[in-house]
């Protein structure tokens, strides 16, 4: 095991604290202060040296494992490789240090702080290199329940970047699905619908989260608003809980007298009395097609539309 490890963490800098904590390993490894086969200290031992999050500590160390720095085994602890790509970091790394060293010494006998000459030196290459012609990803959380499919949708269009969705109800499972989930982007996207719950989740890793919100077509709206008092309806959506969405923009638009059902294609039995029992079907895009085929008589599109100052979030989002 390395002697102990001369790490430290700024809050108020440019890069997160997971990826200062990352890059801070690489270059002890780069520079052979820490060796192949050396063990990283236990992420709670190094987590209470720097004041971090486990969490924050164990998404580097599996960052690091992804990119085949090291291994880690339960009870084991985590280890340093002795491969080609700690290899290949140990040559770039050496040759860096000995150019950082030498601008460091020139910035200092100029009297400029190298934090912001560093710092400026990234915007400088950005402006310099050419961007390279790759989507760039999107983590869409959700429920199952929710029309996910009209927001990842929605999403791609107004972005152009791949999205890929993945449900808070898989994350909730454990960690090591969220580190796979949050492995995929840095731009991590919610709906209103789970907006605390996905914050919450994230911010044990640093991570930022955009929040979208939906609402629905007025005409729809007003085709309710003028069924007959007393009519059945019943909404439906992949799961009760995107029915009862959609009954909400019901009620938020004042219209009483109309009696609303719930159900969702996830419960089939459920489904078919509601459809049985109810005047007329609400479905929701991802709903659409298969009560249809159920009922092709009673059922009409729930169309739903990205909010305005959503759309707008989106575009500045990339």
């Amino acid at each position: 095991m390395p002697h102990k490890l001369m790490l430290r963490v700024d809050p108020h800098a440019t890069l997160n604290v997971s990826t200062q904590v990352k890059e801070q390993l690489k270059w002890l490894i780069g520079i052979g202060q820490i060796e192949p086969f050396d063990m990283l200290p236990p992420a709670g031992a190094l987590a209470d040296l720097l004041g971090l999050n486990r969490n924050t500590v164990n998404l580097v160390y599996n960052q690091l494992k992804d990119e085949g720095i090291v291994s880690m085994h339960k009870g084991k602890g985590t280890q340093v490789l002795n491969n080609a790509q700690v290899e290949e970091l140990r040559t770039r790394r050496k040759i860096m240090h000995a150019l950082v060293e030498r601008t460091t010494e020139e910035l200092s006998s100029v009297n400029i702080p190298a934090s912001e000459f560093f710092a400026a030196s990234l915007a400088f290459t950005l402006l310099r290199e050419p961007v390279l012609n790759t989507k760039q990803r999107i983590l869409f959380i959700e429920c199952k329940e929710h029309d996910f499919p009209f927001y990842q949708k929605a999403i791609e269009q107004i972005t152009g970047a791949e999205v890929k969705t993945v449900f808070l109800e898989d994350l909730l499972t454990g960690t090591q699905a969220i580190f796979d989930a949050l492995e995929y982007s840095n731009l991590i996207i919610t709906t209103l619908n789970h907006d605390t719950e996905v914050k919450a989740l994230c911010s044990k890793y640093d991570k930022k989260v955009t929040v979208i919100g939906a609402s629905v077509e007025t005409s729809v709206l007003l085709d309710i608003a003028r069924l007959t008092p007393g009519s059945g309806i019943s909404f439906v959506c992949l799961g009760k809980a995107g029915a009862q969405w959609m009954a909400s923009r019901m009620k938020e638009a004042g219209i009483e007298g109309v009696h609303a059902s719930l159900a969702g294609l996830d419960n089939r039995e459920d489904l078919l009395q509601r459809i049985e029992e109810s005047d007329l079907i609400y479905a929701s895009d991802a709903a659409y097609e298969e009560v249809r085929a159920l009922s092709p008589g009673k059922v009409k599109l729930f169309p739903m539309t990205l909010e305005k100052s959503s759309e707008s979030v989106l575009r500045e989002l990339v």
